[in-house]
C-alpha cells in the first residue's frame, strides 16, 4: 500500500508499505481522508520530538475518516463497510487510570501515528475501541474532523464551562477554533479570541468569536477586561504550547475564573502565581480526550456545529509535503486545516 512515512526532520516519503492486518481487538479501516495535526507538523519540522527514532520509519496520521474493511478476533461491535472515524490513543487497559475509564492519561499510552503506524495510508489499523461509526447525514471530510473537534469538547468540560459565560481563547490554530465551535455549542455568551492571524481572525468571527484581539497591536489582558466591563472572562482557554500564552490565559480570567491548558509544551518557563493566589483563580490541564467522539459526531449529525470553515485545503496524500507540511509552515495566513485524499489503487 501507499503511506506517508516520517524518517526524519523534514524527511517525510510517500511510499510502498506494509499493508497491516489487524490483531485480536483490533480493526482495519481503508482510509479515505487524513487531517494534518499541528503534532505532525511539529513532527515533521522540528522531529523528533514525540517519535521515537527508533519507531522510524513510521506512518503519521491520527486524523481520519473511512471504513472497515477487516476485523480482528473478538471484535463484535463492529462490521465490514462501517462508516467510520476515530481517536488516536492506544491505551493499556491496565493501570489505575484506564480502569477508572481515564485512558486519556494512561502512563502505557501509545499514539496513532507516533508510537503505532497511522492514518497516512491506505489503510490503518488500531484497536476496536478507537473507531466510532458514522451516520450517513456526518460526511466523510467533516468526519476527518472528529478528532481536534473531540480535544475542543474535552476542553469545555475540563473547563465547567456554564451556558452565559465568557470565554477567551488564547490560539487561533484549528484546536483554538474546535474549543470556539465548542463553547458557542455550550452556550458560551460571548467569546473572544486572541490570534495573531488575520485570516484565521476572519474564520474565528465567521465562526461566531465576537472580537479577535491580536496580541502584536494591543494587550489582550486589557482589551478582555475592556468588553467585560472590568472582569475579565469567566474561562479561558491556551491552545498554543508556550509558556508566555499560558501566562496571558491566567491573566485573561477573572477573579475566580478558570484557565484550561490544551496547548502541548515542549519547554519550560518562568510564571507568576500572585494572580492565581489572591485572584483565588483555578488552573486545569485538559489532555486529549476519552469520551468525546459520540457526542461530537452526534453534533455534526444534526448540524449544531459546523466545522466546515476549518478546511482551508484539501490535497492528495502524494502532494502532501509541498502542499500540506510546506504550506502550513509558509503560510499561517491561508491554511488552517489540509485534509489529505488517499489515493484509490488505480491512482496509485
Amino acid at each position: 500500500m501507499k503511506a506517508l512515512r516520517w524518517y526524519g526532520r523534514k524527511d517525510v516519503r510517500y511510499e510502498d508499505a506494509p499493508e497491516p492486518f489487524p490483531e485480536a481487538g483490533q480493526i482495519k479501516a481503508r482510509i479515505e481522508y487524513a487531517g494534518i495535526c499541528g503534532t505532525d507538523l511539529r513532527e515533521y519540522a522540528s522531529g523528533p520530538c514525540m517519535i521515537s527514532p527508533a519507531k522510524a520509519p513510521i506512518t503519521l496520521g491520527h486524523e481520519f475518516s473511512g471504513w472497515v474493511v477487516q476485523l480482528g478476533k473478538g471484535v463484535k461491535d463492529s462490521k465490514i463497510g462501517d462508516r467510520v472515524t476515530g481517536l488516536g490513543y492506544w491505551a493499556c487497559g491496565e493501570c489505575y487510570f484506564c480502569k477508572r475509564m481515564q485512558y486519556n492519561i494512561c502512563p502505557n499510552q501509545g499514539f496513532s501515528g507516533l508510537t503505532e503506524n497511522g492514518c497516512m495510508a491506505e489503510y490503518m489499523v488500531a484497536p476496536h475501541y478507537a473507531f466510532y461509526n458514522l451516520p450517513d447525514s456526518v460526511s466523510y471530510e467533516y468526519a476527518a474532523l472528529v478528532e481536534p473537534l473531540a480535544v475542543g469538547l474535552h476542553a469545555v468540560r475540563k473547563s465547567e464551562m456554564r451556558p452565559g459565560d465568557t470565554v477567551a481563547i488564547v490560539g487561533d490554530g484549528t484546536i483554538g477554533l474546535s474549543v470556539l465551535l465548542m463553547a458557542l455549542a455550550a452556550g458560551a455568551a460571548s467569546v473572544y479570541i486572541v490570534s495573531k492571524h488575520p485570516g484565521r481572525a476572519g474564520i474565528a468571527r465567521k465562526m461566531g468569536a465576537d472580537a479577535a484581539i491580536d496580541p502584536g497591536k494591543e494587550d489582550p489582558v486589557k482589551q478582555v477586561q475592556l468588553l467585560t466591563g472590568g472582569l475579565g472572562a469567566d474561562v479561558t482557554f491556551e491552545c498554543v504550547g508556550n509558556p508566555d500564552t499560558a501566562q496571558m490565559a491566567v491573566d485573561i480570567a477573572r477573579r475566580d475564573g478558570m484557565a484550561v491548558m490544551i496547548g502541548v509544551f515542549d519547554r519550560a518557563g518562568p510564571f507568576h502565581f500572585a494572580g492565581v493566589v489572591f485572584g483565588e483563580k483555578r488552573i486545569v490541564g485538559s489532555s486529549i480526550y476519552v469520551r468525546e467522539a459520540e457526542p461530537v459526531i452526534a453534533l455534526l449529525a444534526d448540524r449544531r456545529i459546523d466545522p466546515g470553515l476549518l478546511i482551508t485545503s484539501r490535497v492528495p496524500l502524494q502532494e502532501a509535503v509541498e502542499l500540506g507540511f510546506e504550506k502550513l509552515l509558509k503560510d499561517k495566513e491561508n491554511n488552517l486545516k489540509v485534509l489529505l485524499k488517499i489515493p484509490k489503487k488505480e491512482d496509485c
